[in-house]
């Protein structure tokens, strides 16, 4: 019997990170997952085999913490779960999309109370970007973690954060600038970060589970930099190298990704390959050129679709621009 398939009490409720206190912090239950990170919706709990989803809704009724912490299942639902789900992955859908960094760009509460900012909404699922800040500094609330994804890659846009990796010894300093390629199903655990703290992620699929593991802590004894998960190796790329060009994601994916920070002057014209390329303006201003004219200024983001042409004019201000493209 597969030991990921459970029955499971569906329990609703309108503020999730309130339930997961009540349960976790204050009693005795587990998280076991959680998804989507950028604003979760769903967590799987357990307390000696039983098992418990949380599921948050917009309307009640909702049911009364306490008695379900006894034991009570009074007008709720039993379901089968499946506690690690197979991966599935949307086909490519090639639109272009664009946004811009303002006052009212809308931040939501993610995981461990980190924000986030979406910056894709149009790629069928296949690819997820957000923009995630920590604002005060210190010590972050993290556990163990991991994620069930084909691939995501973290960029240090601001400040710094201390990450501990599974199997690639002591933590590391994310610095502006850094990037890591963080394979499927690599154990991990955010430590400290700066006052205001700012990374790009980019995620594929765009929605993901990330599991908690209370099996192993972090640093792991071992240490093996040289191990794949999935077929993809660990990367932490670091700017002050003194590499430019590719990040080194091409080949830490096996090449099925890569990723680069461009300094285009002036006009700025680029012919693309592959099936997804996205852009996240780092610093300075520009136009892009595509259907219409589109201005954009640090903290902008746009998706060129494939087979077309990056156009770019009024490269300003020492324009910096992150790409990452699924090649081909």
């Amino acid at each position: 019997m597969n030991s990921n398939i459970v029955e499971s009490l569906i329990v609703p409720c309108d503020d999730l990170a309130e339930a997961l206190d009540f349960f976790t912090e204050k009693n005795e239950f587990r998280l076991h997952r959680i998804y989507p990170a950028e604003d979760p919706s769903i967590a799987d709990i357990e307390n000696h085999d039983r098992y418990i989803r949380l599921v948050k809704k917009e309307t009640g009724p909702y049911p009364d913490y306490h008695a379900i912490n006894e034991g009570s299942t009074e007008d709720l639902f039993i379901e089968t779960v499946d506690l690690d789900p197979p991966l599935e992955m949307p086909s490519a859908q090639h639109d272009f999309e664009m946004t811009n960094l303002s006052d009212d760009s809308d931040w939501v509460i993610g995981r461990v109370g980190m924000e986030y900012r979406n910056l894709i909404r149009k790629q069928n699922g296949r690819f997820g970007a957000s923009h995630i800040r920590i604002t005060k500094s210190g010590p972050v609330e993290d556990y163990v973690h991991f994620h069930q994804i084909r691939f995501q890659m973290i960029y240090c846009y601001k400040g710094w954060a201390k990450v501990v990796y599974e199997n690639q010894g002591e933590s590391i300093i994310m610095k502006s600038g850094d990037c890591v390629l963080q394979p499927p199903g690599i154990r991990h655990r955010v430590l400290e970060s700066s006052t205001g703290m700012e990374v790009i992620e980019i995620n594929s699929p765009a929605t993901h589970m990330t599991g908690r593991d209370h099996s192993i802590t972090l640093p792991s004894q071992t240490v093996d930099s040289d191990r794949l998960f999935s077929g993809q190796k660990f990367l932490h790329y670091q700017a002050n190298s003194g590499k430019s060009g590719e990040l080194g994601i091409l080949e830490a994916t096996n090449g099925m990704m890569s990723a680069s920070v461009i300094h285009p002057k002036n006009q700025f014209s680029q012919n693309l390959e592959g099936k997804f390329f996205f852009n996240f303006v780092l610093q300075g201003s520009c136009e892009l050129i595509f259907d219409k004219n589109y201005s954009f200024s640090a903290g902008g983001a746009f998706i060129i679709p494939a087979g077309k042409e990056l156009s770019l004019n009024h490269c300003l201000n020492d324009l910096k621009i992150l790409q990452v493209a699924e090649l081909p």
